[in-house]
C-alpha cells in the first residue's frame, strides 16, 4: 500500500498548528502562571534593598617632584646612593594606583568614619574588622582604571544615596592624604638625615651633592603641604544619586513574566504528553 507524503512544509506548518491548539487549550493555566510569577517579581522588585551607586572620576597626579625619594634617584642619578640615601622602596610606597586598590586604604577609612556596627551590625566576633573590610572590598567599592584615558573610577554603592556620594569623596580624600602624608614624612626624615650627613663630613663636593638632595627634597616637601589632592586629582567628583541602580524593577517584572509564561507553556505541554500516553496505553480486558 503506498503512504502520501506530507511535503515538508506543509509538515511544519501542521506542527505549529498543533502547537498553538495545546497552548490555546491551557490558555488559562498559562496566564495563572504569569499572573503568579509576575506578582512574585513585582513584590520582589518592591521589597528588595535599594542600591544607589556614586562615583568619583579622577586622575592620577603626575608630577615630576611627586614622590620624595623616588624622584631623586631620576633627577639626580646616583647622588642619593652617594650620600648614603636609600630611596629603593619609595617609589612603590608612593604609587598611587597601589594605594588607592589597597587593604590598608580601606581599613583606615572604616576606622575613620566608625564603619564596623554599619557594615557588621551582628557580628561579634573579634575580628570582624577583617571581615568588615572584605564586605566593604566585595560589595561596597568598585574601583574601575581606563586605560585609554588614565582615569580611574571609585563607585561606592549603599543603601543611601547621600550617604555613599559622602564616602565616595572621603574615600579618595583618604587616599590622597595617605599618599601625601607619607611623602612629608619621608622627606623631612631625608633632610634630617642629609643634615646630619653635612656636619660629619668635610668634603666640598659632597657638600654640593648633599644640598642638591636637600633642595630637591624641600621642594617636595613645599609641593605636598601646598597641595591637598597630591596623589590623585579630582575630575568629577561624587554626587547623590537620583537613579538606584538596583533592583531595576520593570526589567525584574518583564523577567518574571517572561519565566512565568514558560514555565506556563512547559506545563501545558507536559499535561499533553500525559495525557496522550493514558489514551495510547491498552486497556486490560477482564
Amino acid at each position: 500500500m503506498n503512504s502520501e507524503r506530507i511535503p515538508a512544509g506543509r509538515e511544519d506548518e501542521i506542527d505549529i498548528i498543533s502547537l498553538w491548539r495545546v497552548v490555546w487549550k491551557s490558555r488559562y493555566l498559562i496566564l495563572i502562571t504569569c499572573f503568579v510569577c509576575a506578582s512574585l517579581a513585582v513584590w520582589y522588585a518592591l521589597a528588595a534593598t535599594q542600591i544607589f551607586r556614586a562615583e568619583v572620576v579622577l586622575a592620577e597626579a603626575h608630577d615630576d617632584e611627586m614622590g620624595g625619594g623616588s624622584s631623586l634617584t631620576t633627577q639626580l642619578g646616583g647622588l642619593a646612593s652617594l650620600a648614603g640615601l636609600d630611596t629603593s622602596n619609595n617609589q612603590s610606597d608612593h604609587d598611587a594606583q597601589a594605594v588607592i586598590n589597597s587593604r590598608r586604604l580601606i581599613e583606615e577609612f572604616i576606622k575613620r568614619q566608625n564603619l564596623l556596627p554599619v557594615l557588621m551590625p551582628n557580628n561579634n566576633k573579634p575580628s570582624r574588622l577583617w571581615f568588615a573590610v572584605k564586605r566593604f572590598k566585595d560589595h561596597v567599592v568598585t574601583i574601575r582604571e581606563d586605560k585609554r584615558s588614565n582615569l580611574t573610577t571609585v563607585d561606592i554603592d549603599w543603601t543611601d544615596a547621600k550617604t555613599a556620594a559622602l564616602w565616595a569623596n572621603g574615600f579618595v580624600a583618604l587616599a590622597n592624604e595617605l599618599v601625601r602624608t607619607r611623602v612629608l614624612n619621608d622627606s623631612s626624615r631625608n633632610i634630617a638625615y642629609l643634615n646630619q650627613q653635612i656636619s660629619q663630613t668635610n668634603v666640598v663636593d659632597m657638600h654640593r651633592i648633599i644640598y642638591n638632595l636637600i633642595e630637591t627634597e624641600m621642594k617636595t616637601l613645599m609641593l605636598a603641604n601646598g597641595r591637598t589632592e597630591y596623589a590623585f586629582t579630582i575630575i568629577d567628583p561624587a554626587v547623590p544619586s537620583e537613579i538606584r541602580k538596583s533592583p531595576q524593577r520593570v526589567i525584574v517584572v518583564i523577567v518574571g513574566l517572561a519565566l512565568g509564561l514558560l514555565i506556563g507553556i512547559m506545563t501545558a505541554f507536559t499535561r499533553e504528553r500525559v495525557a496522550r500516553a493514558r489514551a495510547d496505553r491498552p486497556i486490560a480486558m477482564g
